[in-house]
């Protein structure tokens, strides 16, 4: 209808014309959907058009020497993947967020909930610059003791859900209840998700904002996943991710979140050890809350000059927050 009306007010050889370009406009979509960039065909759901370039698990276990007792108790390890020319992101996140110290929220609380790990995590493929000659570089991991380095890993975004993937197996160097997966540009309400977390359940346990689906092409399922923006997992089932069978991990899709969803799919039907997934902590991308909840843990696409402003603002209503949520159910 809308080409008719076009036709009836322009000559009939630009309504010719504007027809045929709309045909080879569509005609060149469909051949060339697998070339369209990863955010289109992560949406669409199916893997891209070349296989993906990865390392085995195996190669990256071999990376971290065998798992033994570690004295060092937390009651959160947290994961950030980042990058080396990050170095704004981390110093701000050093200052506001991380620094439980500043937190006056968190002044109350028992000393063996504010015991906060953070770890950024970073790859050393053979093809990239060599991060040992990095002198800046070298200087921020001496002073801070938090970065992380994976080698044999190219740094990019096709390595992040490796980058995980070691950080999770790392983490069960140490004895804690909760590993949280966030990233360098997200500002975490670290006294909301501590005091949430405080009242949930220690075990079996996979929480963020989870009312992502992927799946459902090239036979595999449909399952449901926590957004990588931030999510949470007991640390049970962080153990029970080691023991899935070595073809759960070797999957060719490239998105970390829904790899991370994928393993707790596999635990839940393949092994009877299940594991209880449900939304809180709500993310906030800008000014678009993924779900209906009140409570925002995770606040993404916060650079560093913003993370200050943030922490200032957060300070004012993070203590009204948590005290409204000490007065609600939660889960056990």
């Amino acid at each position: 209808m809308i080409i008719s009306g076009v036709g009836n007010s322009l000559p009939p050889w630009l309504t010719k014309v504007l027809l045929t370009l709309i045909t080879i406009t569509g005609v060149l979509i469909i051949l060339h959907l697998d070339s369209i960039p990863r955010i289109t065909w992560y949406t669409r759901g199916h893997f891209p058009s070349q296989s993906v370039p990865s390392p085995s698990i195996r190669s990256l276990n071999s990376t971290l020497p065998q798992l033994h007792q570690n004295k060092e108790k937390y009651f959160i390890v947290i994961g950030i993947p980042s990058a080396p020319g990050h170095v704004s992101q981390r110093a701000a996140i050093r200052k506001t967020w991380s620094n439980v110290s500043r937190w006056s929220a968190l002044r109350e609380a028992e000393d063996q909930y504010k015991r906060i790990k953070v770890m950024f995590l970073f790859a050393k493929g053979t093809g990239a610059r060599d991060l040992d000659d990095q002198e800046g570089f070298q200087k921020e991991r001496k002073e801070h003791g938090d970065m992380y380095v994976i080698r044999g890993l190219d740094e990019g975004r096709l390595s992040l859900k490796y980058k995980v993937l070691w950080a999770l197996k790392k983490s069960l160097w140490y004895e804690y209840d909760y590993f949280v997966k966030t990233d360098d540009d997200v500002f975490v309400d670290l006294p909301l998700m501590v005091m949430s977390l405080i009242t949930s359940a220690r075990e079996r346990l996979y929480t963020g904002s989870c009312k992502h689906v992927y799946g459902g092409f090239g036979g595999y399922p449909r399952w449901m996943y926590c957004s990588g923006g931030g999510y949470v997992l007991s640390r049970d089932v962080v153990q029970e991710f080691q023991k899935l069978p070595q073809q759960v991990h070797e999957v060719p899709f490239r998105p970390e979140d829904a790899y991370t969803g994928w393993l707790v799919h596999n635990l839940n039907t393949l092994t009877d050890f299940k594991v209880k997934a449900f939304s809180q902590g709500l993310l906030r991308v800008g000014r678009y809350k993924c779900g209906p909840f009140n409570h925002t843990w995770f606040y993404h696409a916060v650079w560093a000059y913003q993370m200050d402003r943030s922490y200032e603002k957060l300070t004012r209503t993070s203590s009204m927050s948590v005290l409204i949520l000490l007065n609600i159910d939660t889960v056990k």
